[in-house]
């Protein structure tokens, strides 16, 4: 069996659907935060996060960039889609999306005051637009708490660990980002949310 490790800031930020994979999965895994900017050339692009897998031959596989990472440990603990290309591909729609979403709220956390005013237009534009989409596709799946059929997959725990760090990171400075996810406007991504909460295996998360 392999284990993993993760390189990552000590921050809960854009690694946490990474985490949350590892962690549903049971997965033998740790994580290290190397010294920045002092370790940034000894990473493969120069960026983090990364992800170390060591088989148990000993061999290792490297992978940088977040959302390879996702798809890969999705696959590979079988929590993706992956029968139908007609939903592998809406599921890198959601995500994309997902992403979007986040990369905003990044840009408010660490923009200057006089930029702020501006993409939290665009964040409202955007976080509504993405929500409602979801909420339909929701709404497609038999609103039963679930992206896709009727268990836990890689993109409600994409949503469970987006909320989550919203929450933890980007609501000290931008508190009204999470607050487009509650349940009189996102009911169904709030079910999602909710569902996967209570799954024991995310106790500790």
């Amino acid at each position: 069996m392999s284990s993993f490790v993760l390189r990552y800031f000590p921050i809960q930020a854009r690694a946490e659907p990474i985490k949350a994979i590892l962690t549903y999965a049971n997965a033998d895994w740790q994580q290290v935060s190397p010294q920045w900017p002092q370790e940034k050339s000894s990473q493969p692009s120069g960026r983090m996060p990364v992800l170390e897998e060591t088989a148990a031959d000993g061999s290792k596989f490297i992978l940088s960039e977040s959302l390879a990472i996702e798809e890969y440990l999705a696959t590979k603990f079988n929590l993706a889609v992956a029968d139908d290309p007609q939903q592998v591909a809406r599921q890198k729609e959601l995500r994309s999306q997902l992403k979007d979403v986040w990369d905003l709220t990044i840009q408010y956390k660490f923009g200057s005051p006089e930029a702020r005013s501006a993409i939290k237009e665009k964040y409202d534009i955007l976080a509504k637009s993405v929500i409602a989409f979801h909420e339909g596709h929701l709404k497609k799946n038999g609103s039963n708490g679930h992206y896709f059929g009727n268990k836990i997959t890689y993109l409600d725990l994409v949503i469970y660990a987006t909320i989550t760090a919203m929450n933890k990171y980007i609501s000290p400075e931008f508190p009204e980002a999470v607050e487009y996810f509650n349940k009189n406007d996102a009911p169904l991504i709030a079910n999602v949310f909710a569902n996967v909460s209570s799954d024991s295996r995310l106790a500790n998360f």
